[in-house]
């Protein structure tokens, strides 16, 4: 009889310990870059491109899935609930190659981390030292080469800074970093076609 009303007070008691507060969890949104189509009145180069595009250099931070913003130019910010669907290293070489192919008639292309094919003409390296939003600006800076066999090395720079309002959203950001990607592959392709 003495057992009922202690047993009766342990499950009082350890009841409401048990009960699980609801999650403060969100769940995160991935992002992926693509291509973009040419412009409707940009026909495809009359030309034949092969190219490997090489390993994508990025800093550090930017290798992380959680997207990155730069409030100032010496601090960083990870969005948890803003993520990359895929390593930004590949999602840059696929945008980037795509786009170079779309812009040329004749095509041919192989990216890391796939083996460099035989018969390419064309070695592309890309180094990144921003890919992110800064203050109120989407940011893309980097450095490129392309060596082609019995060719010097050709060099080149690009930066690109896209005004961001308080409007936008993500998708705008994405948008802009795209449209950025864009511009990278049509000045690299420019570049070495007069070669």
């Amino acid at each position: 009889m003495k057992t009922v009303p202690f047993f009766s007070l342990f499950v009082i008691l350890l009841g409401p310990s048990c009960i699980i507060p609801e999650s403060n969890h969100i769940a995160p949104d991935f992002y992926l870059l693509s291509e973009l189509a040419l412009p409707v009145d940009q026909t495809p180069i009359d030309a034949e491109l092969s190219f490997y595009l090489r390993e994508i250099e990025l800093p550090r931070y930017l290798k992380e899935p959680r997207m990155v913003v730069r409030p100032s130019d010496h601090m960083i910010q990870f969005r948890e609930s803003k993520r990359w669907g895929e390593p930004l290293e590949d999602g840059i070489s696929r945008a980037v190659s795509l786009n170079i192919q779309n812009q040329v008639s004749n095509s041919l292309f192989s990216i890391f981390p796939n083996r460099r094919k035989e018969g390419l003409a064309w070695d592309f390296s890309l180094s990144f030292s921003s890919f992110e939003v800064i203050g109120e600006q989407v940011v893309v800076v980097a450095k490129w080469e392309a060596k082609k066999d019995g060719t010097e090395l050709v060099t080149g720079s690009f930066v690109r800074k896209t005004e961001m309002h308080e409007s936008d959203s993500v998708e705008d950001e994405i948008s802009a970093l795209n449209y950025a990607l864009f511009e990278l592959s049509t000045e690299l392709l420019k570049t070495i076609l007069k070669k």
